[in-house]
């Protein structure tokens, strides 16, 4: 584990999880001295300074559309004393770099937030120089499981066989449900990408019900605009009927639900 990856783990901006599968990503970049690296949606910089850790005298280009995020990798960068690292505001679907800028692309988690996946396939295959290398990591959310999927809802009747579909009626509009793997991997082979590496794999995530977990699991979101499960079931369900709904899941504490969380490592390279 890098330095870098065990300061964010130790002030709370990363975990073992995270890092893990950050240095997957950049082992399959194959990264060399003297590269240049483009870190798509760079957040804090858990790829970023590790790639730069990897190239040397090479440099590293953080792209993320949050200013403050960015101003805020460069002012760690400074205090770990991380030369050869630079910024730019921007997105995966438009990308502030010239064309056959950089030798290798890296990304984590990014494309399940685009809305046009293949908007950023084209703006990777442009900026990337003949030969280039992309290696990315991202969660394949429609595959996997969750409450209103996972947990056995048939004790609560006719109530109960109305909640997966309210549930998949939902998530087919939700933004975070889109990304799919064969489709992604037409797009980049369609853009010029060969030598795909595909790998889905599942680790799961085992969940110990308890009353706090249960309000903690309702009340979370995808993001700033995203609702959280409760307040789907409000919109979609009459307020006793939420209430039966929330009373069932408590009425599990102690036992431990197993969910599906699929993901895609995938690496190529540029024709």
């Amino acid at each position: 584990m890098s330095s870098w990856a065990e300061w964010l783990i130790a002030h709370g901006q990363a975990d073992e999880e995270m890092v893990a599968q950050a240095e997957r990503v950049l082992e399959a970049a194959a990264l060399r001295p003297g590269d240049t690296v483009l870190d798509v949606g760079a957040g804090l910089g858990l790829l970023t300074l590790a790639a730069h850790e990897r190239i040397g005298d090479g440099w590293v280009i953080a792209v993320d559309p949050s200013v403050g995020v960015l101003e805020e990798l460069m002012h760690l960068a400074h205090e770990v004393n991380a030369n050869g690292i630079v910024y730019l505001v921007g997105n995966a679907e438009v990308l502030p770099l010239p064309d056959a800028a950089v030798d290798a692309a890296v990304l984590r988690s990014v494309l399940v937030h685009v809305s046009d996946p293949s908007a950023a396939v084209r703006e990777l295959a442009r900026v990337l120089r003949p030969g280039g290398r992309l290696s990315l990591r991202e969660p394949l959310n429609r595959d996997g499981t969750y409450l209103s999927t996972a947990v056995d809802w048939s004790q609560l009747g006719e109530l109960g066989g109305r909640v997966r579909p309210v549930w998949e009626e939902l998530a087919a509009s939700d933004p975070l449900m889109r990304l799919d793997a064969a489709e992604l991997s037409a797009q980049l082979e369609a853009g010029g990408f060969v030598d795909l590496d595909v790998a889905i794999e599942d680790p799961g995530e085992d969940w110990l019900v308890t009353e706090a977990s249960v309000a903690a699991r309702l009340d979370a979101t995808g993001g700033p605009d995203h609702p959280s499960l409760r307040e789907l079931w409000l919109t979609a369900f009459a307020p006793a009927e939420t209430d039966a709904l929330v009373a069932h899941l408590k009425s599990l504490a102690g036992t431990t639900i197993r969910f599906r969380r699929p993901q895609l490592f995938l690496s190529a390279r540029r024709s």
